[in-house]
């Protein structure tokens, strides 16, 4: 587990490269933000990283919304403290 307890901001996690990173991340130890657009997208990542037994916060953010980004970034330290 490289990753156990790291801290994770993953965007466009609801598919492709962004999936698998998110999953890869949550199977390595990483607790994840999974961030996409999309929000049923976001919500298919973030049951198949819990089904793994990994914890996964989930938000449907556009990130060329800085202020969107920001609130998310804020949401993931108030829930896990920090970002790695």
């Amino acid at each position: 587990m490289r990753f156990a307890n790291k801290i994770v901001i993953i965007t466009g996690a609801g598919r492709g490269i962004g999936q698998a990173a998110a999953l890869r991340f949550a199977r390595e130890g990483a607790k994840v933000a999974v961030c996409d657009r999309d929000k049923a997208a976001v919500d298919e990542t973030v049951a198949r990283i819990q089904s793994q037994g990994a914890e996964a916060l989930e938000f449907a953010v556009d990130i060329t919304d800085s202020g969107a980004v920001e609130g998310m970034v804020a949401d993931v330290i108030a829930g896990w403290h920090r970002v790695d």
